[in-house]
């Protein structure tokens, strides 16, 4: 590895980190990348989930208005965090890499249009269900960390769109709420694909860099930048990177 790429690697968790804090899809800007740089898909997936740890780090530090009064919340959905990281983690590791690199152009495409159908979705189901709903809200967690484990790319929207009919809580305070579990689920997998499989160390150390700073700087602009160009920006992008992995 030079310099350059890891600089370039920096970037892009820079920008993964930003597009997390804000909108979700973090995988959508930095996966790419690493195929770019001639990354083998699985080998890219795992150091890309490794990289993107220290996201939830920057974006917790600056978002303790939001976390506010969430201390019982966050120590609820731990577990489920965990349960489905480890899920999302065995389902991938338990086929062959062939299977991963079949599914990708197909999971970046969903993953792309989730993120672009993030405020319809979030609108229709908020509070549907008349607030409250423990059970509803655990699932939600396991579910969003299951995906996350698996492949990351809109896993936190899909968090905010299932919990938003379980939970009460505001969309900034949901949006900090998966930053956390999203973290947990990222940590628990690092582990995980440390012990199991191939990371590229370097890689993962350039976004690490990158995606810290970019979870800090994301929360700050969610307060007062308007998300809509950001998430068209992952949605071109995503579905340009779909069509150009599936035709190659």
């Amino acid at each position: 590895m030079t310099a350059v790429d890891f600089i370039i690697f920096v970037v892009a968790g820079l920008a993964a980190g930003i597009a997390s804090a804000m909108v979700g899809g973090a995988s959508l800007v930095s996966f790419p990348v690493l195929l770019g740089a001639g990354l083998p898909p699985l080998v890219a997936n795992v150091s890309n989930t490794c990289g993107l740890v220290p996201t939830a780090i920057g974006a917790a530090l600056a978002s303790k208005p939001e976390l506010k009064g969430q201390k019982s919340q966050v120590a609820f959905l731990v577990v489920p965090a965990l349960l489905g990281s480890l899920t999302g983690v065995a389902l991938l590791l338990s086929f062959p890499p062939s299977t991963f690199e079949a599914l990708v152009p197909y999971l970046i495409g969903a993953s792309s249009l989730l993120v672009g159908a993030q405020p319809f979705l979030v609108s229709k189901v908020r509070g549907r269900l008349g607030g409250r709903n423990r059970v509803g809200l655990w699932f939600s967690a396991y579910l969003a960390c299951t995906y996350g484990g698996y492949f990351g790319a809109a896993a936190a929207v899909l968090f905010l769109g299932t919990a938003g009919l379980f939970s009460d809580s505001s969309l900034h305070q949901l949006n900090a709420l998966k930053n956390i579990l999203m973290g947990i689920a990222n940590a628990v997998a690092m582990v995980a694909f440390a012990l199991l499989t191939h990371v590229e160390w370097g890689v993962s150390a350039g976004l690490a860099i990158g995606s810290l700073v970019g979870g800090a700087v994301g929360m700050r602009l969610v307060r007062f930048v308007p998300a809509p160009v950001l998430r068209a920006v992952v949605l071109v992008l995503g579905l340009a990177v779909a069509v150009w992995i599936g035709v190659s």
